[in-house]
């Protein structure tokens, strides 16, 4: 009789455990958390177990920064219930304009949300609305690349005999600024031309580490095209500069909510010089543009500073070309720049497709000259011995409506961009530029009147 009471007691015993068991699993509250690399949000507000507001956060909590610095946020739900819907309000947005957010349960494969799961509301707040395949599952403004993903690709090109992997240098925090010298290492260095090329400036602004990817992808790819293009030129490219922002979840500046687009601080009266106190990550670039200009090889005669641009969903990548024409009132050195600089957009058009590129305006503008922009370094030195611009990708639609802008576009973008440089090159003494029809602009956008950007520091006019 006592064996069955114990047996009995062992039971009741084991049920009393797994029901609790299973209880606290049921009442296992959800988690929102940015606690890893890039990730960012500010105030999290649980309204239900299924309803949530998400705050978009200021770069380093900082209040003292413009709203529309407000953009970048990239967060981790766990233990959300798979068998209920779950809604999610983006509130505290810096930028008015709809887009698709993206999704993943592990990081690494990434979805766009559809449009019937993403709605906007009349306070321009984006609600997504979704049941998840997974308890845990990471969702984020564009998709993100961060420092570690670029240790690890630059890892599967450590033994390619025409990429040199180097640190220029260190950020603030000690993290390894990184640059690409690609090039036949047995083709003589008088016979190239060199192209220097910076990107991610601004930590969130990923589109261009895919172009990056795409670049040099093509470069080591191993066909005749690729392997002529290396013989004939030297690529410079800085795939991170701002590489503590990214860590941090910034979206625009470093830790120190340092915006390092405009502190390329030029001496008064050495303007090759920049100024002592420029961030170091600033330093490490211009100094190594700089030598590649003084160490008596060929100077450098195209600098490109790739971007991202939070515009319209249907506006393509574009450029900021300076000046205008002669016709228009420029000097001819001005004017010099301004026909390499549309030259060089029209071969990329040409290349990637004239409705993937958005129309050059009918003038640049020459403002940035005295402002303290990289592009403003090069012109103050070089004048238009450089042809130094800004590109900008873009998030949205992108010229591929209804669908919408991937990782794979930016890379093709991105060898595409290459095979431009080429084509320019071969055709800059015969001023022939590619037969095209040119992109027609886009008129029917929903807020026409805050594009082209009001921001001077964003429209480089």
């Amino acid at each position: 009789m006592d064996n069955y009471l114990r047996e009995f007691w062992f039971v009741i015993l084991l049920f009393i455990i797994t029901g609790c068991s299973k209880t606290i699993v049921e009442k296992t509250e959800t988690i929102v958390s940015a606690d890893f690399e890039l990730g960012s949000i500010g105030e999290v507000v649980k309204i239900n177990d299924t309803d949530w507001e998400l705050y978009l956060a200021n770069d380093n909590g900082n209040p003292d920064l413009p709203d529309n610095w407000r953009n970048w946020w990239y967060v981790k739900m766990e233990n959300i219930s798979t068998n209920d819907t779950l809604s999610v309000t983006l509130k505290n947005r810096g930028w008015p304009f709809y887009y698709l957010p993206v999704y993943s349960y592990n990081q690494h494969e990434w979805l766009r949300f559809t449009e019937e799961e993403v709605s906007q509301n009349e306070l321009n707040e984006l609600i997504i609305t979704k049941q998840f395949e997974s308890q845990i599952v990471w969702i984020a403004r564009f998709y993100p690349y961060t420092l570690t993903d670029l240790q690890i690709y630059l890892n599967e090109l450590f033994d390619n005999k025409y990429c040199d992997i180097q640190i220029s240098g260190y950020s603030q925090k000690g993290k390894p600024v990184y640059v690409l010298k690609m090039t036949d290492f047995d083709t003589p260095v008088s016979d190239k031309k060199r192209v220097f090329i910076h990107a991610r400036t601004h930590p969130a602004e990923t589109p261009p580490s895919f172009v990056i990817e795409g670049m040099v992808n093509f470069l080591l790819g191993g066909s005749f095209e690729a392997n002529s293009l290396l013989a004939e030129f030297e690529f410079y490219i800085f795939p991170m500069q701002n590489v503590d922002g990214v860590k941090a979840g910034n979206y625009r500046t470093t830790p120190q909510s340092e915006n390092l687009e405009v502190l390329w601080l030029r001496e008064t009266n050495d303007p090759l010089s920049l100024t002592a106190n420029v961030p170091i990550e600033v330093e490490l670039v211009q100094q190594y543009a700089k030598t590649l200009m003084t160490d008596g090889g060929p100077p450098v005669s195209m600098a490109f500073n790739l971007h991202a641009s939070n515009s319209e969903p249907d506006i393509r990548p574009f450029f900021f070309p300076h000046f205008g024409t002669q016709n228009q009132g420029y000097s001819a050195n001005e004017a010099a720049l301004w026909n390499k600089q549309t030259a060089f957009i029209s071969h990329v058009a040409a290349q990637f497709g004239p409705d993937k590129i958005e129309p050059t305006q009918e003038e640049g503008g020459g403002s940035f000259v005295s402002k303290m922009y990289p592009e403003s370094w090069w012109w103050a030195n070089f004048q238009n011995q450089v042809m130094a611009i800004t590109m900008e990708m873009t998030y949205g639609r992108a010229g591929y409506a209804p669908g919408w802008i991937e990782p794979d576009d930016l890379r093709q973008l991105g060898a595409s961009v290459v095979l431009a440089i080429r084509n320019y090159y071969h055709n800059a003494e015969k001023h022939v530029l590619p037969k095209q029809e040119k992109a027609v602009r886009i008129t029917d956008l929903k807020y026409p009147h805050l594009y082209p950007l009001n921001n001077e520091e964003e429209s480089k006019n």
